[in-house]
């Protein structure tokens, strides 16, 4: 299915989704492998240098949190096939030559 690790709290279980993460240059590519889960169920939360994937239903939760630098912005999101790729950048600060 995809799911990285288990944890049982109570009756509830916590999910979390195998994800890959790559770096080019300004921006971040994040592949989070969500399958079975419809999109319109996905939640994704950029709180200053946390990036949230959550989704949820009776019986569990699914939730991915991933550190990212702190001026990152979400530059583009898709989900296709139970993939979902969302690709973060930063903004670009030129470097001054003395």
């Amino acid at each position: 299915m995809g799911i990285g690790k288990k944890q049982k709290n109570g009756e509830k279980i916590t999910l979390v989704p195998s994800t890959g993460i790559t770096e080019t240059g300004i921006s971040f590519k994040i592949l989070c492998y969500l399958p079975e889960i419809p999109e319109e169920a996905i939640r994704i939360h950029l709180d200053d240098a946390q990036l949230i994937i959550a989704t949820s239903n009776q019986n569990e939760t699914v939730v991915q949190k991933i550190t990212v630098p702190v001026d990152s912005y979400i530059c583009k999101k898709k989900f296709r096939d139970g993939v979902l790729e969302i690709i973060l950048e930063r903004p670009f600060k030129p470097q001054v030559d003395n």
